[in-house]
C-alpha cells in the first residue's frame, strides 16, 4: 500500500467528478445487489442469497456494472448521468489489469453518438492533466484498417469461420488439438487474433481508439450504417481506447430501438442459461424501456486501469488500497 498513490487517485476520482458534475451530468448511486443482470456471455458474475426475517430467500448477482440501473434513470428522465462505482465480475484473474472486483467510471452523454463521446473523453483526459503518453487527441482507428495493417488481412474480407481460421494459421496462431479452428465460431476466431495480432501491435505512445467493431459480436450498440444499399450491415457504433497497450474504455452508440433490444435480451439470455458457470436471471421486460430511449452515448472506463497509467504503476495492484490475491491451490490434499 502506496500512500502517495493513494492520495494521487484520490485527486483522480475528485476531478472525475468535478469535470461531469460541471458539465451538467448527475451523479448516480445505484445498487451493486441486483435480482436480474443484462445477459453477457462474455462474462460472468458473483451470486448471493439475501435471507429476510421470514426465512425467505432471494437469489442476488453483484452487479458486473451499473447499466442495468443507470437506463431505466436515463429512460424516465432523459438526463446526462455518470457514476463511479464498484463492480464484480467472477472468473477473473488478479494482477496486472484485472480484478474480481474493481473501479468502473460510466457516463452518458444525451442526444449523442460514439463520435460525440470521442470528443468527452479528450476533454476529460485534458481535465485530469495526464501524462504526455496519454495526450489527446486520440489516434482513430477502424477494426477493418486495424486487421489490414497489423493482421495483414481486412475483417471485411474474411466473413466466414473458414476465411478467420485460415488467416489464424497464416499468422501461426498455435491450434488447439482439442478444438481445431475449423470448429470455432467467428465470434471466438475473431477475438483470438485480435488479441494476439492486433493488439499487441497498437501504438504504445499515443492513445488509439479501435472503432467500428463487427456486428457479429453480439452487444447493445446501434448498427453502423450499411455502406451501400442491399449490402449487409458489418459494423456496430462502438470503439475502444486503449492506452500503452492497455485496454481502458468501450463506448457504444445506444442501441434504441425496443426490438432490437428485446431480440438481444432473449438470445444473449438463453445462451447464458445454457454455457455460463453461474447462471442468472434476466428482465424479461427489460426492452420496453427503449420504448422513446433517448438517442444517447455511454462509455465504460476502468479507473483503476486508469490511475495505473497516470501514477506510473506496473499493474493496477499499485492502485489498489486492498487488492485482491488469486486463491492458491493447497499444498496437499486435506486429511
Amino acid at each position: 500500500m502506496d500512500i502517495e498513490r493513494l492520495v494521487q487517485r484520490a485527486e483522480i476520482v475528485r476531478k472525475i467528478r468535478a469535470f461531469f458534475t460541471g458539465r451538467g451530468y448527475l451523479e448516480l448511486d445505484t445498487p451493486a445487489l441486483s435480482p436480474d443482470l443484462i445477459p453477457e456471455t462474455c462474462l460472468e458474475v458473483f451470486e448471493t442469497v439475501w435471507y429476510d426475517p421470514h426465512g425467505n430467500t432471494q437469489p442476488l448477482y453483484l452487479a458486473p456494472s451499473p447499466e442495468i440501473y443507470l437506463k431505466p434513470i436515463i429512460a424516465k428522465y432523459k438526463i446526462p448521468v455518470f457514476q463511479v462505482s464498484k463492480c464484480y465480475r467472477n472468473y477473473e484473474s488478479s494482477g496486472h489489469i484485472h480484478s474480481p472486483e474493481f473501479t468502473m467510471l460510466e457516463y452518458y452523454t444525451m442526444n449523442a453518438d460514439y463520435r460525440d463521446s470521442i470528443a468527452v473523453t479528450e476533454d476529460l483526459f485534458r481535465a485530469l492533466d495526464v501524462p504526455s503518453g496519454m495526450q489527446p487527441p486520440f489516434i482513430r482507428l477502424t477494426l477493418d484498417d486495424a486487421f489490414a495493417e497489423y493482421a495483414g488481412f481486412r475483417l471485411s474480407e474474411a466473413q466466414t469461420p473458414a476465411a478467420l481460421a485460415e488467416q489464424a494459421r497464416n499468422l501461426g496462431i498455435a491450434e488447439s488439438a482439442a478444438s481445431p479452428f475449423d470448429r470455432w465460431p467467428w465470434d471466438d476466431l475473431y477475438e483470438l487474433i485480435l488479441v494476439h495480432a492486433v493488439e499487441p501491435s497498437l501504438p504504445r505512445d499515443t492513445p488509439t481508439l479501435l472503432m467500428d467493431y463487427p456486428a457479429q459480436v453480439p452487444c447493445l450498440a446501434k448498427d453502423a450504417p450499411a455502406p451501400g444499399r442491399g449490402r449487409p450491415v458489418c459494423w456496430k457504433e462502438r470503439w475502444e481506447l486503449y492506452c500503452d497497450g492497455m485496454e481502458l474504455a468501450n463506448c457504444y452508440t445506444e442501441e434504441t430501438d425496443p426490438w432490437k433490444v428485446k431480440a438481444y435480451f432473449e438470445r444473449e439470455g438463453e445462451l447464458k442459461a445454457q454455457t455460463a458457470r453461474i447462471p442468472h436471471g434476466v428482465t424479461e421486460d427489460y426492452w420496453k424501456l427503449f420504448r422513446g430511449f433517448p438517442d444517447c452515448s455511454g462509455v465504460a472506463l476502468g479507473v483503476d486501469r486508469l490511475a495505473a497509467l497516470m501514477c506510473g504503476a506496473a499493474s493496477i495492484e499499485g492502485v489498489l488500497p486492498f487488492p485482491l490475491s488469486a486463491p492458491s491451490l493447497p499444498s496437499r490434499a486435506p486429511a
